[in-house]
């Protein structure tokens, strides 16, 4: 699997970006928002159907996340009007490939969908698709909240109320990320779907890895389910990009149920269901999702 080309670029308040670039160098952009506890290596396995599609997939990290330095408190929308502009910028000069960034899309898996959404939100003349996949509907209201699997309600509170416990914790998983790869891939697919479960066990490599960066700053880990649960500093109602939103039916992370409400709150979105799969369609749908870019009519 590839690691794809990995840059970091100075934002102008003195942090730090990390990205990768996977595909075609020199294709169409498409900007990835990896998944909640992932870097952006989680994009990595969409190189040789970018490759073959001609996208340049641009993945990077989010701030407190991988090689991106932390900027606590930010919502999605704020991330993108300011380090997503950053890189831009950057991606349109020479020294970033000389990328198209007029007009580019953007997809989001699990977590990422908010940010995804939030890129639409900030560049609307410029995002000519987006692809949600397994996307969360915004979590500050407490009855969706409440909605939420256990697992994330739990590490959310301990987030909000404990944030040194809660780092401890993610430094912890760090540690057997690192050490176990395998067992963190089996330890996680145990609570999941089948489907689920055979494709971590496929890809454990590769998760662990993603885990791994995406808690290598445990306080940066905070900062991001923070995040994830905060405002996202817009209502879904405001993006009027075409939205393609993909949800597996056997999800257990995200309610299926999401999906089409969030279908339902946004302008212009239409539903890709799969029956039978779960959260890791990112994983069994690449080449459809980013297919559905392409071609979002």
């Amino acid at each position: 699997m590839s690691q794809g080309l990995r840059r970091r670029i100075a934002l102008g308040d003195g942090r730090g970006l990390a990205y990768r670039v996977y595909g075609d160098l020199r294709g169409s952009l498409v900007l990835s928002c990896h998944g909640g506890l992932m870097s952006g290596l989680d994009a990595a396995t969409g190189d040789a159907v970018a490759r073959s599609l001609g996208i340049a997939l641009v993945s990077p990290d989010r701030p407190g996340i991988g090689g991106s330095s932390r900027s606590p408190g930010r919502t999605p929308l704020a991330w993108a009007r300011h380090d997503v502009a950053a890189l831009l910028e950057h991606l349109a000069s020479p020294a970033g490939g000389s990328l198209d960034t007029d007009r580019f899309a953007v997809t989001g898996w699990s977590e990422g969908g908010q940010y995804a959404l939030a890129v639409a939100r900030a560049f609307p003349s410029r995002v000519s698709a987006v692809a949600v996949v397994a996307g969360a509907l915004p979590l500050e209201d407490p009855a969706v909240f409440a909605e939420l699997n256990r697992t994330d309600k739990r590490v959310a509170g301990l987030s909000l109320r404990a944030p040194l416990l809660a780092a401890m914790g993610f430094a912890a998983t760090r540690r057997i990320a690192r050490a176990f790869p395998r067992l963190t891939a089996e330890a996680s697919g145990a609570a999941l779907d089948a489907s689920d479960t055979r494709l971590l066990a496929r890809h454990s490599a590769w998760f662990a890895r993603c885990v791994a960066e995406g808690v290598a700053d445990p306080l940066g880990a905070v900062d991001s389910y923070r995040a994830f649960v905060g405002p996202w500093g817009f209502p879904p109602g405001e993006v009027t990009v075409p939205v393609v939103v993909h949800q597996g039916s056997a999800d257990r992370l995200i309610p299926a149920s999401w999906a089409s409400r969030l279908v339902d709150e946004l302008p212009d979105a239409r539903l890709r269901r799969y029956p039978s799969e779960g959260h890791f369609i990112v994983l069994s749908r690449r080449a459809d999702v980013l297919a559905s870019l392409l071609t979002p009519a």
